[in-house]
């Protein structure tokens, strides 16, 4: 089944009002329909949106989408930045604590640093920078300082943003809030060989007597071999369980949003996968990084729409697609039961900022 065109357009219409991207109407036009294109195919490259709107609209061929999907991923007043922040700002308007996971992963020829709204443990892509990958050394950190400041320049004024990194993004020493950035709170994700030493003590994370769900506070620590951070952190194992060792640092007074969001860490994991394997951008052709941070940014569009399908947020369909787990595992995510959703016919969206995450 596909999207109604009219309601994309409403939508596209609204998140363009007072962008540069919303003063050409044949532009909003183009973007709702190759929206619905992508969203009818399933495939984030040139030729899925052009080949969907095709299949949708039998009067069109699929060479002039194609032309048409290639003019608007070139066009400059297309701006990644302005619409990734549009799309931010509208679906976090009643949120005043927002978390935000950002991490490196690698398209064709291409590493894409991006920045994802956690949502019900998927991710919603809203922006990326791309470089590449032979060009990323010498330049990783001023990359990732760029994102940090795109990141306080979206937030609402009223908003804490809590940032869930790797260790070591952008030579930040510091876990927690800073005094130059109050609202934008670090969690730094920490990998089990991570070297942790504590006064005289050092030795890799998985070697630490730390058990599944302890957690430890630390007034001063280093974080790490080469580089090594000195700072104070609150330490969490937050694995499941021994097998599958999980670690964050963060704050001792965000312990608590630590608890709550990370459950475990394939937000940016698994929003990559579906990237990837359920909309094919693991092949995707586009020799420009401009182009592909507006692909990324398109593709944030796709992923809230089918959020916002209302079968998603069924607790009924949730349970007649579902099956049960001993282990209490989630079965579908809110993208499967989308596309479950959309297979069956179900393709009524109300588009609303988020409640929670």
């Amino acid at each position: 089944m596909t999207y109604d065109y009219t309601m994309l357009l409403t939508f596209v219409s609204t998140l363009f009002s007072n962008l540069t991207a919303g003063d050409h109407a044949a532009r909003v036009k183009a973007t709702a329909e190759l929206l619905q294109g992508v969203l009818r195919t399933q495939r984030a490259s040139l030729s899925g949106m052009g080949r969907g709107a095709a299949i949708i609209n039998p009067r069109k061929s699929f060479m002039s989408q194609l032309k048409r999907a290639y003019r608007l991923m070139k066009n400059e007043a297309w701006d990644a930045w302005e619409i990734g922040a549009a799309l931010y700002r509208y679906a976090t308007a009643d949120l005043t604590t927002v978390v935000v996971s950002v991490d490196w992963t690698q398209v064709g020829r291409f590493m894409v640093l991006e920045a994802s709204l956690v949502v019900e443990g998927r991710g919603i892509p809203f922006y990326a920078i791309a470089v590449l990958a032979e060009e990323l050394k010498g330049r990783q950190t001023t990359i990732e300082l760029s994102m940090w400041y795109a990141l306080e320049a979206m937030r609402r004024a009223e908003q804490t943003l809590y940032v869930v990194v790797d260790r070591g993004f952008a030579k930040l020493d510091w876990i927690g809030a800073s005094p130059l950035y109050p609202s934008l709170r670090l969690l730094v994700r920490l990998k089990s060989h991570m070297i942790l030493t504590w006064d005289t003590v050092s030795g890799a994370l998985r070697e630490w007597p730390l058990y599944p769900g302890e957690q430890v506070q630390i007034e001063r620590a280093q974080l790490g071999r080469k580089d090594p951070e000195e700072t104070g952190l609150c330490l969490l194992n937050l694995s499941p369980n021994l097998r599958t060792p999980l670690y964050l640092a963060c704050a001792p007074e965000d312990v608590a949003i630590a608890y709550s969001f990370y459950k475990k860490r394939p937000w940016v994991e698994l929003q990559n996968r579906d990237l990837k394997t359920n909309f094919m951008m693991r092949i995707l052709r586009l020799f420009r990084a401009d182009r592909l941070e507006r692909m990324w940014t398109f593709m944030g569009l796709a992923f809230y729409v089918s959020y916002c399908n209302e079968a998603v947020h069924d607790t009924a369909f949730a349970r007649r697609m579902g099956r049960r787990y001993t282990d209490g595992r989630k079965d579908l995510s809110w993208l499967s039961l989308a596309g479950c959703a959309e297979l069956s016919g179900q393709v009524d969206v109300v588009f609303r900022p988020l409640a929670a995450q």
